[in-house]
């Protein structure tokens, strides 16, 4: 599997081969190495501990948006100037809560970020 990894040292971002390590070590394009936690996806949401406060305060700003009656989208940016987007939807209109869907982007956002960003979680 391929990863997005971004160097905490100049901003690169690198697509990196992943085979299930919990660490890799990651030279990026402009020759800096660096160490990248990797935080399987399926275990970033429900993760509370240090890294996921350390990533939360990278956040400079979110911006919800709502694409349809359906669908909410959200982006987060972060201090190093990255940006990731998560979104959620219902099948029925009717199932439809401005709320728990802005809730269900937010941590869609953040679970990908968090195994983007690994590097900055070290």
């Amino acid at each position: 599997m391929i990863i997005e990894s971004i160097c905490p040292k100049c901003g690169e971002i690198n697509n990196v081969e992943h085979n299930g390590e919990k660490l890799l070590l990651v030279t990026c394009k402009n020759s800096h190495i660096y160490d990248h936690i990797v935080i399987p996806y399926s275990r970033a949401i429900s993760m509370k501990d240090d890294k996921r406060l350390k990533l939360e305060e990278m956040i400079v700003e979110k911006k919800f948006h709502r694409m349809s009656e359906k669908s909410t989208i959200c982006l987060l940016i972060f201090n190093n100037g990255y940006e990731v987007e998560g979104r959620s939807t219902v099948r029925d209109m009717a199932d439809f809560r401005s709320v728990i869907g802005k809730d269900k982007a937010y941590e869609q956002a953040l679970k990908k970020a968090m195994v983007a960003l690994g590097a900055y979680l070290v």
